[in-house]
């Protein structure tokens, strides 16, 4: 891509701007954090049950995406609404010299070792059906997942629950390809925020070593455009929507 030819001095201003706003987070960022982003991504449309924090916050598929944040391979960067660098205090910052409000946030995780491994020898329908729940959706940049375990039925001569492998993300490819996250706050959003927050990312990923990045995004979910405008294509699917990939070269 090569968005930074022909832009008028107006735009490039405006984008010199909008890339001065974001910056990477530590491995001390507290989960609490991604709650506000993971909830868009989750609950993207308004035409599925909504999933609320508390249950996202108790759901072991939720979990994956932000609990104990700062293990290895955990890449995040925000997008603010005003420089951190300057003091100049946003709109709807409400404390006079306090950090500014995070308005956009773009994440990669890695799937843990021991649950890829669970993975790779399991049996193939095994996989399926951990990764694709009945009902699940998923949680690529705006996705709402559903994951609804089903329950004894009572019957005493069966005491042990079968246990699948161990979730790996609804984006997972290989265990060296990290899955992407990304939410922009709905004030925030169509003002291109969302796609500078993906080139950082890519490019912090691709400085860490990693050779792509995925993410999986519903079907119906527009934010497939960003995605696919930005060099990546679809290598499979998991239940109803895509799983992508961007090779970084």
């Amino acid at each position: 891509m090569n968005e930074g030819q022909n832009l008028d001095p107006a735009e490039a201003e405006r984008r010199s701007a909008l890339r001065s706003r974001i910056r990477p987070l530590g491995a001390d960022t507290p989960d609490e954090l991604f709650l506000p982003f993971l909830d868009l991504c989750f609950n993207w449309s308004m035409d599925k049950p909504r999933v609320e924090v508390d249950e996202l916050v108790e759901r072991d598929d939720a979990a994956f995406y932000f609990k104990d944040w700062g293990r290895n391979g955990d890449i995040a960067v925000a997008a603010y609404a005003s420089d951190p660098n300057t003091g100049d205090a946003a709109e709807n910052d409400s404390v006079a010299g306090s950090e500014p409000e995070i308005v956009g946030l773009a994440w990669l995780r890695l799937a843990e070792f021991d649950a890829v491994m669970d993975r790779s020898t399991a049996a193939p329908e095994d996989t399926a059906s951990d990764q694709t729940t009945a009902g699940a959706q998923t949680p690529a940049d705006s996705d709402n997942s559903d994951d609804t375990e089903a329950s004894d039925d009572g019957n005493a001569t069966d005491t042990t629950a079968e246990v699948g492998p161990r979730f790996t993300g609804y984006g997972w490819v290989a265990a060296d390809i990290p899955e992407l996250s990304l939410a922009v706050l709905p004030d925030h959003q169509s003002q291109g925020i969302g796609g500078m927050l993906l080139d950082v990312v890519c490019t912090l990923a691709k400085m860490s070593g990693f050779p792509a990045v995925s993410l999986s995004v519903e079907d119906g979910n527009g934010a497939a455009r960003l995605y696919h405008d930005r060099d990546f294509v679809a290598v499979g699917r998991n239940g109803d929507a895509d799983i992508l990939v961007r090779r970084l070269k």
